[in-house]
């Protein structure tokens, strides 16, 4: 479209796009996008392995600015690390919320149980399943006004970024072995596979579906269970 503007002829034109942009505090973006500047983003793209998911986890907790929600059935070590702990501190010290919605529906009253005084506990078999709930719950009391965790007993793993964009996918984002982010990405050599969304429409529908979810912890009491000795 600009290919036969001459230098000065675009210097000119930029230079009122600029000043239209400061006059009105204007977004630069689809200026940018009009003059081919700069693509799109798209509404919709596939991530491949278990590095797609763990890249935009950690774009997510390093850009949003309000709220963040992440579900996932287990919460281990192995996913669980100083590298997420420290971007999980980090959002919350942004003043971020963050709703985390934990525990397998199957494992509940069988793996996770509460102990007499009400706390969670988990059994033997299946702790390294949740090994990384003790490092949430010190994290909870921490943040208590920004960090809340639901257990929501079901088996989809999603996070949203504000209304930014929302990640669903197969991969089980806070409990599988980490991946290497230091290779180049996207690593298409794995079978976990996911979709970042920029729809504001699905975003929503995330958000309602996990606030409308409800919290099992209630459920668990020592009085309709065996407790462990």
């Amino acid at each position: 479209m600009y290919q036969n503007y001459s230098i000065n002829e675009l210097y000119q034109l930029l230079k009122q796009i600029e000043t239209t942009i400061d006059k009105y505090n204007l977004d630069p973006k689809p200026f940018m996008e009009k003059l081919g500047f700069q693509q799109p983003v798209p509404e919709t793209e596939i991530v491949f392995e278990k590095t797609g998911g763990r890249f935009h986890l950690f774009k997510a907790l390093e850009e949003a600015k309000e709220r963040i929600v992440i579900k996932c059935p287990w919460a281990s070590d192995r996913a669980i690390d100083n590298d997420l702990m420290l971007r999980l501190n980090y959002a919350l010290d942004q003043g971020v919320q963050i709703d985390l919605g934990w525990g397998y529906q199957y494992d509940l009253g069988t793996i996770i149980k509460k102990d007499r005084h009400c706390n969670f506990t988990f059994t033997t078999e299946g702790q390294y399943r949740y090994s990384a709930m003790s490092k949430l719950f010190q994290l909870q009391k921490r943040y208590s006004d920004r960090l809340r965790l639901k257990l929501t007993g079901g088996h989809s793993k999603y996070f949203v970024c504000d209304r930014q964009f929302a990640y669903v996918g197969s991969h089980n984002i806070l409990s599988a072995t980490i991946p290497n982010l230091k290779i180049a990405y996207p690593d298409l050599q794995g079978d976990e596979t996911g979709t970042i969304h920029r729809n504001p429409e699905i975003i929503q529908k995330l958000i309602t579906r996990y606030d409308q979810a409800i919290d099992l912890t209630a459920s668990l009491t020592p009085q309709n269970m065996r407790l462990r000795a």
